[in-house]
């Protein structure tokens, strides 16, 4: 088993600092670098770089950059406006290739697959496809660059899930442009995070010794527990679960530690989703409601880096 990085031993990797990058995905004029979270996210060593947005499905990713800690980290927005609800209500569970070749666990090149059929959340799949092939441009362009750079991808709620169905396709270069520049290693943080795919795909993420993979839930956060586990969605990683005396590292022995967040399911509600530890993610949505109203109701033009 690879050794993981001293940073991932240390408080910052449980998410407490990276985690205002995910704020900032939700406020305007990203490449101003100048809204509450993302001055947070400069002094922590984060520039940014680009960003990358769909009109049609009302999705965006930015890429920042920490060459102190040799990191590009891929933050997804999550839900803003009613595309991205379209998408959380798409609960239907279906294959990568959406109808095409059905990936399966333990599949690699030249074998022929085994297991149980990998799938994930049919919303989250579309929501990924929308940013994706512009995303593996730009992180390509990046990687050229920086080859010692490890690749983190991060989002809150919806951008959670779009973190991990984008990591998991570049991981398994699934329409990867010829001589794809590998990074040094890969990392995951998702806030919020709902379940994204059934056990093939958990039990994948979980086979990742060498890779850091974590899922922060604040207290009694609804959207841990969604979609249903009865519909075949299952939790992967390790569990972070903020709790009001401190933060819980759960057990990955089980796929959802009954101790941690899910012993508050019958509790669950929307304000625990919407702040973790002083990141309130619609506080910059809140501070000009015109605009965010707009766009909760027809896709608006985001002003893009083209760097």
């Amino acid at each position: 088993m690879a050794i993981l990085p001293k940073s991932y031993q240390t408080g910052r990797r449980q998410g407490e600092e990276i985690i205002y990058l995910s704020g900032a995905a939700y406020c305007f004029n990203l490449p101003a670098w100048s809204c509450r979270y993302c001055e947070k996210a400069r002094r922590l060593g984060y520039q940014f770089h680009s960003v990358v947005s769909n009109e049609d499905q009302n999705t965006l990713c930015f890429i920042s950059v920490n060459d102190k800690l040799k990191e590009i980290v891929l933050t997804f927005r999550g839900t803003l406006n009613l595309g991205n609800v379209l998408a959380d209500l798409h609960v239907s569970i279906w294959n990568i290739g959406m109808g095409s070749t059905v990936m399966k666990r333990n599949k690699t090149k030249g074998e022929a697959p085994v297991g149980e059929e990998m799938r994930i959340h049919t919303g989250f799949i579309i929501a990924t496809n929308s940013l994706y092939s512009e995303v593996v441009e730009k992180l390509g362009s990046l990687l050229k660059e920086k080859r010692d750079h490890e690749v983190v991808a991060i989002g809150h709620s919806l951008g959670a899930a779009i973190a991990s169905v984008t990591l998991f396709m570049i991981k398994e270069e699934i329409n990867l442009p010829p001589n794809f520049p590998t990074p040094k290693s890969y990392a995951y943080f998702g806030y919020g995070t709902p379940r994204v795919g059934n056990k093939a795909y958990a039990d994948y993420w979980n086979g990742q010794k060498d890779m850091h993979i974590t899922r922060v839930v604040n207290q009694a956060d609804f959207a841990a527990h969604a979609p249903p586990a009865i519909a075949g969605y299952v939790h992967y990683g390790t569990e972070l679960w903020i709790t009001e005396t401190g933060i819980k590292k759960c057990s990955r022995k089980m796929y959802e530690d009954p101790t941690c967040a899910n012993s508050v399911a019958e509790a669950a509600n929307l304000p625990y989703h919407l702040k973790y530890w002083d990141v309130a993610f619609l506080s910059c949505a809140l501070k000009n409601p015109l605009w965010t109203v707009q766009q909760f109701v027809m896709p608006l033009s985001i002003l893009k880096n083209n760097k």
